[in-house]
């Protein structure tokens, strides 16, 4: 009987190691693809953005 409970036992501990490093490596692949989607996005939004060129300046208003 104990050899049942400890082959139970190691099978249970592998089932959840494996779950475990399943869950990291989804997690990981998520953020990554997360992360393409995010900056693609944001070229998308900036794509038709007027760009500054040059520096900026003080401008003093006119005098009437």
């Amino acid at each position: 009987m104990f050899a049942i409970y400890e082959c139970a036992a190691c099978v249970l501990a592998v089932v959840i190691g494996s779950t475990l490093l399943f869950t990291a490596c989804a997690i990981f692949l998520l953020t990554i693809e997360g992360g393409r989607i995010v900056g693609r996005t944001w070229q998308e939004l900036t794509y038709g953005a007027t760009r500054m060129i040059g520096k900026w300046m003080v401008v003093e208003p006119r005098e009437p």
